[in-house]
């Protein structure tokens, strides 16, 4: 392959980034995304969950029992976040811009196997 096509294949691929930046998926992934930063709330929430799971990996590490107040208070904890508004429209978000970026992987696979199978050389 000449670096010309490399040249050409990463073009159309800034293009594609492009197109999906436009979407709808990716517009509502950013808000959702502005709206957590935004919740000091939640982000206190974020922090106290994400040292928890510190603490977690550092007994599991040392293949320790936990203390079960630790685990009790990061399910409560994660079980909180994930019943929040905010939280529940960014997983909403992310899991429609993965549904988008799954066609698009499957479109450009799709686009592979059509050039797989071509005995015509595009120029």
């Amino acid at each position: 392959m000449e670096s010309s096509d490399r040249d050409r294949i990463f073009e159309r691929a800034v293009e594609v980034g492009r197109l999906i930046s436009q979407t709808p998926e990716y517009a509502y992934l950013k808000a959702s995304i502005r709206d957590i930063d935004g919740d000091e709330e939640a982000k206190e929430m974020l922090d106290r969950i994400r040292d928890l799971q510190e603490k977690l990996i550092g007994f599991l590490e040392r293949e320790e029992e936990p203390p079960e107040d630790l685990q009790n208070d990061l399910g409560r904890l994660s079980e909180e976040m994930q019943t929040g508004m905010r939280y529940q429209s960014l997983i909403s978000a992310q899991a429609n811009f993965d549904k988008l970026m799954d066609k698009v992987n499957q479109s450009i696979g799709s686009g592979v196997k059509e050039g797989e199978q071509s005995r015509i050389i595009l120029p």
